[in-house]
């Protein structure tokens, strides 16, 4: 194996170890809020706690995707690295995929969006499941109703709609409300900030896998040929 192989395997090997380290690392952060761990949700501030299934997904993933690459580049395993620059192409073709939709479809993904919040305060009275998910919408977004807290026609507000720092309750609710702006104008809302920075996130991503995919291609392909050397 010459210098630049060399050099790319412990690239390869390198980087996947750092890689395989974070996703057990956000596999951690999301075991800790199933598992309610306080002191966790207490340096947090309560951000990032309503999907911590979507933090061991995330990190399941990049764990395995990292494994496939760090060990088939320290074994020399063909099948290891070609297995790797697959799952990296995949993740290559979704991320540019969203991006894509992001950047061409933005305006009724949004709009598809704001309907889904629509149907679900429609849903709410007579579904407890969409009443919950709907209070912790209001919760994180920092919302009230579907478009102000003068939806729930009542003095009294739900505590989902109180504003955290200055909090006035009663019996029946909160007086003093998170925001007077709706959900489904928040939605819109952040939508409209973050939908262009994460298309270009996914895109500048993609951009660095891409580099990863070759190198892991050109390794798999001097594997191959150190193999076939060996059989002759």
């Amino acid at each position: 194996m010459g210098c630049g192989t060399s050099f790319v395997k412990y690239v390869l090997f390198f980087f996947n170890l750092v890689v395989a380290l974070l996703g057990l690392a956000i596999i951690g952060v999301g075991v800790a809020f199933l598992l309610n761990w306080s002191a966790v949700k207490d340096e947090l501030k309560g951000h990032l706690t309503v999907a911590p299934w979507v933090f061991i997904i995330i990190g399941a993933v990049m764990f395995v995707i990292a494994f496939f690459g760090c060990c088939g580049a320290i074994r020399e395993s063909h099948c290891m690295v070609v297995t790797y620059a697959i799952f990296l192409l995949v993740i290559i073709i979704l991320q540019v995929v969203l991006a894509i939709l992001l950047f061409t479809y933005g305006n009724t993904i949004k709009d598809g969006l704001v309907l889904s919040v629509q149907k679900l305060w429609e849903k709410r009275a007579h579904d407890p499941a969409s009443d919950e998910v709907f209070k912790n919408i209001e919760e994180q977004l920092q919302c009230c109703g579907k478009d102000g807290s003068g939806d729930y026609h009542s003095v009294s507000l739900p505590p989902s709609c109180c504003k955290k720092d200055t909090f006035i309750s009663n019996t029946l609710g909160c007086t003093v409300t998170n925001a007077e702006v709706g959900c489904t104008s928040k939605v819109a809302e952040l939508y409209e900030k973050w939908n262009k920075p994460i298309a270009g996130f996914a895109i500048g991503v993609a951009c660095v896998e891409v580099v990863g995919a070759l190198f892991a291609l050109c390794l798999a392909n001097s594997i191959r040929n150190m193999d076939r050397r060996s059989r002759y």
